[in-house]
Formats: structure tokens, C-alpha cells, sequence
């Protein structure tokens, strides 16, 4: 196949185009040609060479004379189309504010300084939008065509729309209905993951054995795992990911709470998509790091329980003590399990001891079974999140006498149900604090029960939002609280990420403190976002004389040891001056704050320009402007002004940084004596070749620079490459068990036996191409000439 480069006039199908990007496939080459003027109109197209025939346009060597209105037309797109070593293309033309903060991840990415990065800023610092522009970025040098987004059901839509509106990438939100409507319409064999080239689809449904196989069969440049906390020592969840980010040459993970005080989850998180010794990249930036002041409050309402709750308390915990004698430790767990149910509510206490007591008069052989969830035999099951339902009764608080412990249960029961019937005390704290405040909140809780509960003691009656919601109610629920329809969202953990209330609410009230304060964090990061404009309000409800207290300490002790490692946030307010003691092991932070800002101020003077030509445009020969006006004239004197761009490419023609070289020499003597413009175009022809090597000498330290930071680019990339082809397994050596007359495992280890092969050779033409990408070269062209 012919050598193309962006930027080149090519003839295609009867017509002048100009290449706009180029994609190398195994045999093939993808092409995206734009009409060659503006004037002749139309799209961007796609051609498929060797398939459509592409040829070049042979750039004419003759200096062409131009009108002075197309001549500083040209002038600004060479200017606008400048792009230094390492600099942003996709955040030109992107729909979002050039905050300098934002640019580092991309920044470091093109750099070469890593492939895995972990986007930790606070909460609402735009965590989105910077992912969002690396995998741009990406794509922009053709590294990333095809990409992976995991995140919690309730924010994909958000993905598809910030990718769309800010980016104009075009999105798939994956589920179980969309692989049933591409499994109907497409040929048998073919994997519906395969058919998108950015798709966004939720953790709970990506990791299903049946659906992670056939997310695993397909290979994707970049993956994108927003809320990564949530994967951090979960079993299902983490090996889900773990197995995609280890054959994806790029993994990003997002989260604004990394550290939840557990060492060893951070150590997870830590190495999802770890090769070798490579290093993961940390961003994590506060709001007072960025310039941004935070006016947050966090407030502590101590309540005191009712006598009808204490008396609750004193039984439940004259329950824990026996149960613990009888079964020891492993009792300990479960029984805190309780514990929190009692300080969400009395009604959440009650409903958990009446399963008990159902399954106990079931009879002894269900004694001892736990509750347990329905099994989510629905495909669209992965569109629900179950963790705000109320947990299992544990085994290891069953007693050996089945009526010893219907005895303590029923008088707790009865205990419970007194205590909700008079009036909790934490839901009439809660009513009071509404009434007074008068105006719109969030309102959290850990449990699906106690939500509903409250829905009915509120008046006006609530919006609910809680994970056995779809998409379309979670949007109707939104769309109420957002519009102002009603004041108050009730809302649980399982629906609560990745929401943007702010511009509706500045108040967050937590109904009952949760075990981990990661959450404490991400319900608070809902209102306290880029855009809120009044001080933020955390109200925690906290039930003086019960474990919550000993909650609050042990909170405490979580948050310390997070802000340790890591610059962790403080959702209990009160400031602990502590700092982090170095770097985590394997991590490295990242500060490219200084080259950010001059990025940012390098784009924002470029947008005014209007929309960026493609990259490396060309006109099909050198143009000349005699110019007539006074100023300039006096300005160049007997002299002319050459430019010549110079342009790094990588080994596929894919331009990566050009800059102009302004060369000034005095009249050439055609010119001099007073010849006419077809008289002098031979002489300055012959100049020409005599400045060009000027012009490449005197880009000698920007081109040593390009070319270093190319390099470093493609090694990073072919450095990742390598190590995901070392650890894919081989395709040979598979142990088959055989049957007598059943050929199922024969057939199977042949399926998997051709699906190593076929990664295999995938794993050996991306290392290939990387390869070929990392032998670029640099080029010297004259664009314009200006003589007086």
C-alpha cells in the first residue's frame, strides 16, 4: 500500500480529498478522507484501502501567487494548526472550560510517562470530563479505537452524554436488551461487543460469567472503570476488571475516594491492570490545590433514643452478648450487622427479627438456612443494584436451641415494633430539621426499607431514588427533583453515585452513619461539585448511647489512616492536619501543573480560530503574496519572508507536533531589478532550496525534543504491548478430559485452543504495528512566502 500521511491531498473515486486520519489494520487500512476545498462542500468519508483505490497528489514545487484574503487565511490555519511536543489536538474543539488541572492526565499519557493512570481528585473536580479527554487524545492518534467504559448503571447515560456533548464521540450503552437486539440483526458467530467502537456498559452486567466472556473475546485500547472504589477487595466485581484492564494497552480508574482506610483494598485498587513493574500514574487534586475555595460544613445532630428505643437497644445488645458466648467471634461480625439496623430504625430492626422468626417456625431444618436475594435470572437484572436491600440473617447467629432463641427474638421483635410505633426520634429529628431549614435536600440512608419508611412519615411526600429502580424511573425520579416538583430526594448508596444535584441543592443529610467513609464522601460529593455557588451543608444523625457512637470513632480512625497514604478527604469535618507519608508503593504522583497551564493558554488562543483544519493541511503548492499595503512593506524593506513548517510524524503518518520556521532574506535579484511575478518565481524557486536546510537546522533542538517525547510516546505503548502478550496464555498445552461418547470438551478445548491462536496473532500485529509506529521521521516544507 501506498505511504500516506495526514494532512496529504490524495485522489479518491474521481475527487480531491485531503487525508484526515489514518487507522492500520492487518491487510487493510482505514482511511478518512474531507473534501479537498470547503467551497465543494460535503462530509467526512470513509475509505478502505487497498480496497478503494487512494492516491496521492504529487505536491507541485513552482510557487503559486495568491490574493491577499486567501494568503492570511492560510497564514492562521498554519498558525492555529502549530502543536508543540506532547500537546493536546481533541481539547481544542472540546465543549468544556481549558482548567489547566484537567489537562495533566491527557498531558501525561501523550508524554509517555505511563499507560495505567488513577483520576482521584475531590469530588466534583471533573474526574468525567479528564478521562473523557485522554481516551479523545487517544483517538486522536489513532491509538484508540475502540474503548470500554464500566460504570455504575445509574451513570451511564451521564457517560454517553458528557461523550457526546463535550467530545462528539458517539457512544453504545450496552445491556442486556441491546446484545439481544445485535444478536438478532447480525450473522451467527459474530460478537455484539465486537460491532461498537466505544461502548458503555455497568459493572454488575460486564461482570456476569456469561457476559464477561464475550466482553474478554474482544480487544479494547482504553478502558475506563468510573467509581473504582467499588472494585477495590470485591471478589466478583474486581477479578471482572482485573481480567479486562490485564489486555488493555490503556486503563484509567476514576474515583474521588480511593482510600477507604483499608490498606489492602487501596493495594487492590492499586494493581487492577498491573504488568510487570510498570507504575500507576496518581492524580489527586483538592479543591484548594486547584484554586477552587470549598465552603463546606459538617455538622453532627446527636440525638437521644426514646425510652421505647433504649429499651430496644438494651434488648438487642442482652442478645448480643448471649449469642456471642454461645458461637464467639465469628458472632461478633454478624451481630454489628444488626446493630446497624437498629440505629437506621426501629421499622429496619423489626422487619429483620420477623424473617428470622418465619424461618424459625418454618421448622428447624430451615432454621438455620439465611435469607437469602432473589436470583437475578432477569437479563436486565444488571440494570438493578440489590445492595440497598436488607441483609441475610448469618448462619453464625443461629443458637443450638432453636426456642431459646425464638424466646430473645420475639421480645425483641416486640421491642422493636414499640419503638417505631411511638415515634422514632431520628425520622422526627429528621421532620424538624426539614421544616425549619425550608429548602430543597438529599437525604441518605443505607437501606431500601428504611427509605420507604420515611417516604411515609414526610410530608410533602418524597421523591424516592434507590437501586430497584430502571433507567427510565431513576430519570423520571431525577427529572421531579431537579425541576422542582418536590423538595426532598430520599435516596440510597446503591443510587446515589454519580449524581449532579448541585445545581438544584446545597444540603446532604445522612440519616444513620454508614460502615465505610468512602460513602460519607460520595454522598456529600452530590451537592459540593464544580458550579455550586453557596456553602454546602453535611448534616450526620447520629443516636447518642447506641454503636454509632463507637461507629463514629472507628470512622475516625479509617479516615487518619487514609489520609496517611493517600491526601484523603475528611467527610466528618474537623480537620486532622495530617499529610500523606510519601508515595503508596507502586504509585507515582504526577504534577505537570506548570506545562498545563501553558497548554491551556496555547488552546484558549487558538479557539477564537474557530474550527482546526486537518491536522498537517497543506496547500497543493507554496503560495506567494505581493504584498501593496504600507505598513508591510515598510516592514519587510527589501527583504522576504519565508515559512516553513516543520512536522514530526509517527511511522504510520500520523502527525504528532509541527512548528513554523520564519526565514527573512533579502529580494532575490529578478525581484530586486523589478521583474514580474512569472519572472521571479524561478528565482525564488532556486532560493528555496537553499533555505531549506536553514529551516531544519534551526529546528534542531525542537526536533530533538519531538522526537524524544514520540518516542517515549510509542515505547510506553509497545512497552505495555509486550508485557500483555507475555502473560496471555499459550495456546498450547491444554489438559482435555475426554469422554467416551460425548465430543463436548473436545470441541470446546478446539474453540478455546483457536481463540489463544487467534489472540495470539492480534497480541503479534500490535506489537508489529507499535513498532512501526515508534520509526517516525520529521519533514521540512515551505508554505508560505510574503515579498513586498
Amino acid at each position: 500500500m501506498q505511504q500516506l500521511k495526514q494532512g496529504a491531498l490524495v485522489r479518491a473515486r474521481g475527487a480531491r480529498w485531503r487525508v484526515a486520519d489514518l487507522r492500520e489494520y492487518d491487510g487493510c487500512r482505514l482511511v478518512a478522507l474531507t473534501p479537498a476545498s470547503p467551497a465543494t462542500g460535503g462530509a467526512l468519508r470513509r475509505f478502505l484501502a487497498p480496497f478503494d483505490l487512494i492516491q496521492p497528489i504529487e505536491r507541485r514545487d513552482r510557487i503559486r501567487r495568491i490574493s491577499a484574503g486567501r494568503w492570511r487565511r492560510a497564514c492562521r490555519d498554519l498558525l492555529a494548526a502549530q502543536a508543540p511536543p506532547g500537546s493536546l489536538r481533541a481539547a481544542r474543539s472540546a465543549s468544556m472550560d481549558l482548567l489547566p488541572y484537567q489537562l495533566e492526565p491527557a498531558l501525561a499519557v501523550l508524554r509517555g510517562l505511563g499507560c495505567r493512570l488513577l483520576l482521584a481528585d475531590d469530588v466534583g473536580l471533573g474526574k468525567t470530563v479528564q478521562a473523557a479527554l485522554v481516551a479523545a487524545e487517544l483517538r486522536a492518534c489513532a491509538l484508540a479505537d475502540r474503548i470500554l467504559i464500566v460504570a455504575p448503571a445509574g451513570l451511564r447515560e451521564q457517560w454517553a452524554a458528557e461523550l457526546r456533548d463535550r467530545l462528539s464521540l458517539a457512544s453504545a450503552i450496552v445491556d442486556a436488551a441491546a446484545v439481544r437486539r445485535s444478536a438478532a440483526m447480525l450473522p451467527a458467530g459474530i460478537n455484539p461487543w465486537s460491532t461498537e467502537a466505544v461502548v458503555v456498559s455497568s459493572i454488575d452486567y460486564v461482570k456476569r460469567p456469561d457476559v464477561l466472556a464475550a466482553v474478554r473475546a474482544c480487544r479494547w485500547d482504553v478502558l475506563i472503570v468510573d467509581e473504582a472504589h467499588s472494585i477495590a477487595n470485591d471478589t466478583d466485581r474486581h477479578e471482572a476488571i482485573a481480567t479486562l484492564a490485564r489486555r488493555a494497552p490503556y486503563v484509567l480508574l476514576i474515583t474521588a475516594t480511593p482510600h477507604s482506610g483499608d490498606r489492602r483494598a487501596f493495594a487492590s485498587l492499586c494493581s487492577i491492570g498491573r504488568l510487570d513493574e510498570d507504575r500507576l500514574l496518581v492524580f489527586r487534586r483538592t479543591r484548594q490545590a486547584v484554586g477552587l475555595l470549598q465552603h463546606r460544613r459538617v455538622r453532627r445532630l446527636h440525638i437521644a433514643p426514646s425510652e421505647a428505643e433504649a429499651r430496644m437497644h438494651a434488648l438487642l445488645a442482652r442478645f448480643g452478648r448471649t449469642v456471642r458466648r454461645e458461637r464467639g467471634e465469628p458472632a461478633a461480625l454478624a451481630f454489628a450487622v444488626l446493630q446497624r439496623r437498629a440505629c437506621s430504625s426501629a421499622r429496619s430492626l423489626a422487619l429483620s427479627v420477623a424473617r428470622r422468626l418465619a424461618a424459625l417456625a418454618a421448622g428447624d431444618a430451615a432454621a438455620d438456612v439465611p435469607c437469602q436475594f432473589a436470583l437475578p435470572l432477569n437479563d436486565d437484572a444488571g440494570d438493578l443494584d440489590q445492595t440497598d436491600q436488607p441483609p441475610p440473617w448469618s448462619e453464625a447467629l443461629a443458637f443450638a436451641d432453636s426456642h431459646r432463641e425464638r424466646r430473645l427474638l420475639e421480645g425483641l421483635h416486640e421491642a422493636a415494633l414499640a419503638a417505631a410505633s411511638s415515634g422514632e426520634t431520628k425520622a422526627l429529628a429528621l421532620v424538624r430539621l426539614l421544616r425549619r431549614i425550608r429548602e430543597p435536600a438529599v437525604v441518605f440512608t443505607e437501606y431500601r426499607d428504611t427509605l420507604l419508611h420515611l417516604r411515609d412519615r414526610l410530608v410533602p411526600r418524597p421523591m424516592v431514588l434507590h437501586g430497584g429502580l430502571d433507567r427510565a424511573e431513576r430519570s423520571a425520579v431525577l427529572a421531579a427533583f431537579t425541576s422542582g416538583e418536590c423538595p426532598v430526594l430520599l435516596a440510597t448508596d446503591a443510587a446515589g453515585e454519580g449524581l449532579n444535584l448541585h445545581a438544584r441543592c446545597r444540603l446532604v443529610v445522612n440519616f444513620e452513619l454508614p460502615w465505610n467513609p468512602v460513602r460519607l464522601e460520595q454522598r456529600i460529593g452530590r451537592v459540593d461539585r464544580i458550579g455550586q455557588r453557596r456553602p454546602v451543608h453535611a448534616i450526620h444523625l447520629i443516636a447518642k448511647h447506641t454503636s454509632e457512637a463507637s461507629m463514629l470513632r472507628r470512622l475516625r480512625a479509617r479516615v487518619d489512616a487514609a489520609r496517611d497514604q493517600i491526601d484523603a478527604p475528611d467527610p466528618l469535618g474537623g480537620e486532622t492536619g495530617r499529610s500523606p507519608r510519601g508515595e503508596p508503593e507502586g504509585c507515582t504522583a504526577v504534577a505537570l501543573a506548570s506545562h498545563a497551564r501553558a497548554e491551556a493558554a496555547r488552546l484558549a488562543g487558538l479557539r477564537p480560530h474557530g474550527r482546526l483544519a486537518a491536522a498537517g493541511a497543506e496547500p497543493d503548492r507554496p503560495w506567494l503574496l505581493r504584498t501593496r499595503r504600507r505598513r508591510t512593506r515598510v516592514l519587510l524593506g527589501r527583504r522576504t519572508l519565508w515559512l516553513f513548517v516543520v512536522s514530526q510524524q509517527d511511522g504510520c503518518g500520523i502527525q504528532l507536533a509541527s512548528t513554523i520556521v520564519p526565514l527573512a532574506l533579502p529580494l532575490p535579484p529578478a525581484r530586486a531589478s523589478g521583474g514580474r511575478p512569472r519572472e521571479m518565481a524561478p528565482a525564488l524557486d532556486a532560493v528555496r532550496a537553499c533555505l531549506s536546510p536553514h529551516a531544519h537546522a534551526a529546528t534542531d533542538g525542537w526536533r530533538a525534543e519531538a522526537l524524544a517525547v514520540a518516542r517515549a510516546f510509542g515505547a510506553a505503548r509497545l512497552r505495555r504491548e509486550r508485557a500483555i502478550a507475555t502473560t496471555a496464555p499459550r495456546p498450547h498445552g491444554m489438559n482435555v478430559q475426554r469422554g467416551l461418547f460425548d465430543r463436548r470438551a473436545d470441541q470446546a478445548a478446539e474453540h478455546a485452543r483457536n481463540a489463544r491462536i487467534e489472540e495470539a496473532a492480534e497480541s503479534a500485529r500490535r506489537i508489529a504495528l507499535a513498532e512501526r509506529r515508534l520509526a517516525g521521521a520529521c519533514s521540512v516544507r515551505l508554505a508560505l512566502v510574503l515579498t513586498p
